[in-house]
């Protein structure tokens, strides 16, 4: 009962961010500001929008700004050209983002779809891990489930899934085939005993990053799921991961 509640939440809760719209503005006197405009997709008028990305003077000074960015800050670009926009300012204005306009982001402005993704993943892949990594056998399983049922869903809608109750079951039913969490809670919870929570956080945050990317693989390739040989290079690449943040986190 509890695990049918969880998921209707988390249906309710990646419908609703579905919905929701946010509207991104360059503004500034960079010669280039039109151009940086062009290349995200975004407006030149700073009226209304929730995200404003101000390019200013002739060094590629940029301020994020806006009720959008829960991190307001200025950075400054090497260089203002197509492949510093998408590598270094998209990645910089995603990180500054209120959780809440990651989904509306990704959705309305295809340039940052990739990076909101990646966000999405790692953001529910932390979470996993300390939950993982609490000394509380069994209780931590809803709650993993659900945030990597949140994660998947949330990757729909930025590629403009179209959501419905029983549409939601079946992406989770397939994405999660591969790299479901119980599975991994299974072997979490043998390795407790052995080598202590800290394993235990390693296997959440890998299976759940696991299930991110190829999550995002699916939704970019049209629908079609990662090969066996895809999905074992990405539970590999996942595994080392986890690993180097869970060290991380041991030495805070």
């Amino acid at each position: 009962m509890n695990g049918l509640r969880n998921m209707y939440r988390v249906f309710n809760e990646s419908r609703k961010a579905a919905r929701e719209q946010a509207t991104l503005s360059v503004v500034g006197d960079h010669a280039r500001a039109a151009e940086i405009a062009d290349i995200l997709g975004a407006e030149r008028t700073p009226g209304g929008a929730e995200i404003v990305i101000t390019v200013s003077g002739s060094g590629g000074k940029v301020a994020l700004s806006g009720k959008g960015i829960e991190d307001s800050r200025e950075i400054s670009l090497p260089s203002v050209t197509e492949e510093t926009i998408k590598k270094e300012l998209v990645p910089a204005v995603v990180r500054a983002l209120e959780d809440d306009y990651l989904v509306p982001l990704g959705r309305g402005y295809p340039v940052f779809r990739r990076v909101v993704c990646e966000e999405i993943v790692r953001k529910n892949a932390r979470q996993n891990a300390v939950i993982g990594a609490l000394p509380i056998p069994g209780a931590d399983m809803p709650v993993m489930t659900a945030n990597q049922s949140r994660m998947v869903l949330q990757i729909a809608a930025v590629h403009g899934e179209e959501m419905s109750l029983e549409r939601a079951r079946e992406l989770l039913g397939v994405l999660a085939a591969g790299f479901g969490l119980r599975a991994l809670g299974r072997q979490a919870a043998k390795l407790v005993p052995v080598v202590g929570w800290a394993a235990a956080g390693t296997v959440a945050y890998a299976g759940t990053l696991a299930m991110g990317q190829a999550t995002i693989l699916y939704f970019e390739r049209g629908k079609r799921e990662p090969s066996a040989g895809e999905k074992s290079e990405i539970m590999r690449r996942a595994r080392k991961e986890a690993e180097e943040f869970v060290a991380r986190m041991r030495r805070r």
